[in-house]
């Protein structure tokens, strides 16, 4: 690697690396204004601080809510079943048909076993049991696969299901999906959601 910069000494950071934009030249004691890239606005603007909502913005479930419809089922997708309602399932998302054709996505629905967990599904630890969190649902094993739980109380998520709902109530903002009730609290810097009952 020497001998790469060795042939080229002029090598430096370009405009958009994290050297270069953390660097300023100065000379003598004043800031050289030449060597300075003033940050466009659109930059700014498409800026996000929240690292692990960006994550989870790149999994199927992520673009799903209740109420979506979609034309045709994704390939690939299971049929799944509880206390005889049929569904269809495909990587954290729950479709059933409807009278018009098209078939519309569920909330999780709790019961329900799927062969396996959504990509992305977070293991959370309560006392001595692993549940697993992904695209609202909460997930414990089963030996013929993963089964739709209530979300338990007091356990901290990172994201808020797709389609969740903002409601008042007693003073306090909460966030609704399906039966689980999320209140948002401060953690390590960045926006967290609890598992409550109001």
């Amino acid at each position: 690697m020497a001998a790469v910069g060795a042939f080229a000494p002029a090598l430096r950071a370009d405009w958009g690396s994290l050297r270069s934009n953390n660097h300023t030249v100065v000379e003598h004691g004043h800031v050289d204004v030449a060597h300075v890239h003033p940050e466009p606005a659109r930059v700014v603007g498409a800026r996000h601080v929240d690292i692990e909502a960006e994550r989870r913005h790149g999994f199927y479930w992520a673009g799903y809510h209740p109420g979506l419809t979609i034309g045709v089922l994704p390939a690939g997708y299971v049929q799944v079943s509880f206390g005889g309602v049929g569904y269809y399932y495909y990587d954290g998302v729950y479709f059933r048909p409807t009278p018009e054709g098209p078939y519309a996505v569920v909330a999780p629905p709790v019961g329900v076993i799927v062969p396996q967990l959504p990509e992305g599904a977070d293991p959370i630890l309560v006392g001595q049991t692993t549940y697993y969190y992904a695209g609202g649902a909460f997930y414990l094993q089963q030996p013929t696969g993963f089964a739709v739980v209530a979300a338990p109380l007091g356990v901290t998520v990172t994201g808020l299901p797709p389609g969740a709902i903002s409601v008042f109530i007693r003073g306090k903002t909460y966030y609704v999906s399906g039966s689980a009730y999320f209140l948002p609290v401060m953690a390590a810097g960045v926006t967290a959601f609890v598992t409550v009952q109001p």
